[in-house]
């Protein structure tokens, strides 16, 4: 069959869409509703590996849509969660949603079944957590608003909770967090366990977990007030708090870690094998270069004599510098037993996502490496972690490659490229 990317390419494209969906929304047909924008988050490319399972291939995707409710004309964002199938597939999906219950709409000419927010298909109590009315954990306080920070459908949502100061109660930010699954539970035990331990002001300061409410699969959080790294000038910022950072990351993975999964090195080389399976079959001009990396990764892989607590998920969007200077670290979903290294490296991975030139990103990671090293007294191994920086650079690749992003093919083979230098990085 033809590439499945080739139908959905559309869908990619934001003004394009939001013309698309003035025309088969059925708010829109109705006259109650008009779009006048739409951004695009969180596109996933589900496809397979095998040939005869291409057809299965879907894409899901989050549009944000601003409109102007009519005759009003009273401005007017919504939330629209879509999944886009190959061929006649979507009219089968709408059918099993409308079986089971669930609030979805069919855009057929899309090939399209779609949930308005916060209807949610796994998560079918979304809609009473944007109701703060009945929510027995945020107290008797006033919730002045409730902004949606981060949407991943059936899979978390997470929501800020402002409480405007009133009488003696000054202002005051809470999270929600909500889970297709149990997962908060998991999150609001470790945070607790790990909070508990006794942290010098070198370590990182972790959001209070305030409770978990199991009704709505929520973990609540106090908020924290700072600016995120990414918001300050990235590259002197960030230069300038490698030290505090690395340091308050060596604290964090001496922690005593709660019982945990345990993430080996065999078990990411056989996820890196998979990813590049999936990647040579997209783009069969860059197999021969993703079979140089792959060899390298299984011919070089290292040995690891202990397993640590590791973040799981350490990258700069997840840092907060506080007014007094300290750094605060959040989600917590990924906690795990293993290689320290795979922290930094995914750091390290994840700053060549911006836009800065190689060389500026180079010296970062050379710096972040190099603290990191004086912080572990010497212990921590370049080529180990080499290794990991490699992997997790064609993590980004296939990243990339799921969630579609712009000249997608080029920046692929950039990672790959980057993943294929020698370490130590040329000064």
């Amino acid at each position: 069959m033809s590439n499945p990317l080739d139908q959905f390419t559309p869908l990619l494209d934001a003004e394009w869409m939001a013309a698309t969906l003035q025309r088969y929304l059925p708010e829109c047909l109705a006259g109650d509703w008009q779009v006048t924008g739409c951004e695009i988050q969180h596109p996933r490319y589900k496809t397979y590996r095998l040939a005869e399972n291409r057809e299965r291939s879907f894409l899901s995707l989050v549009y944000h849509l601003q409109g102007r409710k009519l005759p009003s004309s009273i401005a007017d964002q919504r939330i629209l969660y879509a999944r886009a199938y190959l061929g006649q597939r979507s009219h089968q999906a709408f059918a099993e949603a409308q079986a089971s219950g669930k609030k979805a709409i069919h855009l057929a000419e899309l090939g399209m079944v779609g949930w308005r927010f916060p209807d949610d298909p796994a998560m079918p109590w979304l809609a009473e957590l944007m109701d703060s009315r009945r929510i027995p954990e945020l107290g008797q306080q006033t919730v002045s608003s409730i902004e949606i920070v981060n949407y991943r459908p059936e899979i978390r949502c997470t929501a800020r909770y402002r409480f405007a100061a009133e009488n003696t109660e000054p202002e005051r930010v809470v999270y929600g967090k909500t889970y297709a699954d149990e997962r908060g539970k998991t999150v609001h035990d470790q945070l607790s366990i790990l909070q508990k331990q006794f942290q010098s002001n070198l370590g990182f300061v972790m959001p209070k977990a305030l409770a978990y409410d199991l009704e709505h699969r929520t973990v609540w959080l106090e908020g924290l007030q700072g600016q995120m790294l990414t918001e300050l000038d990235f590259a002197t910022t960030l230069a300038e708090n490698i030290p505090a950072l690395v340091n308050a990351l060596a604290v964090f993975h001496q922690l005593t870690p709660p019982s945990l999964p345990a993430i080996t090195l065999p078990q990411h080389l056989l996820e890196w094998c998979k990813k590049a399976e999936k990647l040579s079959n997209a783009y069969p001009a860059i197999q021969p270069v993703l079979s140089v990396l792959l060899s390298e990764l299984q011919q070089n892989r290292p040995e690891v004599d202990m397993l640590g607590l590791i973040h799981g998920d350490f990258h700069i969007d997840q840092l907060l510098v506080l007014p007094n200077g300290r750094l605060a670290l959040f989600d917590y979903d990924e906690l795990a037993l293993g290689d320290p290294l795979q922290d930094l490296a995914n750091f390290a991975a994840d700053l060549y996502n911006y836009p800065y030139p190689v060389a500026t990103i180079d010296q970062l990671v050379r710096q972040l490496f190099t603290a990191y090293s004086a912080a572990k007294q010497g212990q921590a191994d370049p080529q180990r972690f080499a290794w990991h920086l490699r992997g997790q650079l064609l993590t980004r690749a296939y990243r990339t490659f799921i969630q579609q992003k712009s000249a997608a093919e080029q920046r692929i083979a950039d990672f790959i490229a980057l993943a294929l230098r020698p370490w130590p990085l040329a000064g």
